[in-house]
């Protein structure tokens, strides 16, 4: 896989993912959580990648995540 932008929601099939930093997935968890968007962390070395609900609206969780502190 080419290196993913963090902070970007990303299509995989009908799954909806995002790309943070190691350790800052369980935050951004319960920051989209809060929000209605609930997820789950996937942690791998060097990133942690978030699992939405199969088809959660993409644009509506790209706007929760441009306010997120990067």
């Amino acid at each position: 896989m080419a290196k993913a932008e963090e902070l970007k929601v990303y299509a995989l099939g009908g799954r909806r993912v995002v790309y943070v930093a190691a350790g800052r997935g369980e935050g951004l968890r319960a920051h989209l959580g809060s929000r209605g968007y609930p997820s789950g962390v996937a942690q791998a070395p060097g990133f942690d990648r978030l699992e939405l609900e199969r088809f959660a609206d993409a644009e509506a969780v790209q706007a929760v995540l441009d306010h997120w502190p990067r």
